[in-house]
């Protein structure tokens, strides 16, 4: 599903033709790291549209993990959520962003 929506968003955003598009096969998700709270609504609102578009991630709490939060203020990270996309971070939840830099990897394989 999310080679799908990769395809979609990439479909989307102008950067793949259906003509010239790769098999869903070859299209690779990069990896996903959210770093979050527990109580932040906007972490909840990036959890949410991760699952609503079958997005694989993997969550960092700063709150209950020292060596989580090393790593969010290391990346810069001013508040919740910091979402790094492969070398791409994201401050905050903006759906945007997000969609834009997951549709750069299924153009990468066109």
């Amino acid at each position: 599903m999310l080679r799908r929506t990769l395809l979609a968003l990439a479909l989307v955003a102008g950067t793949m033709s259906v003509a010239g598009a790769q098999p869903l096969s070859d299209i690779h998700a990069p990896k996903v790291t959210m770093y979050a709270t527990a109580t932040c609504g906007y972490c909840a609102k990036a959890r949410t549209w991760f699952t609503e578009h079958d997005v694989q991630w993997e969550e960092r709490d700063i709150e209950k993990s020292a060596s989580a939060a090393a790593e969010w203020k290391a990346a810069g990270g001013v508040g919740t959520p910091l979402i790094l996309i492969g070398e791409a971070k994201i401050n905050g939840f903006d759906e945007a962003k997000i969609g834009a830099e997951l549709a750069k990897y299924a153009a990468k394989r066109s």
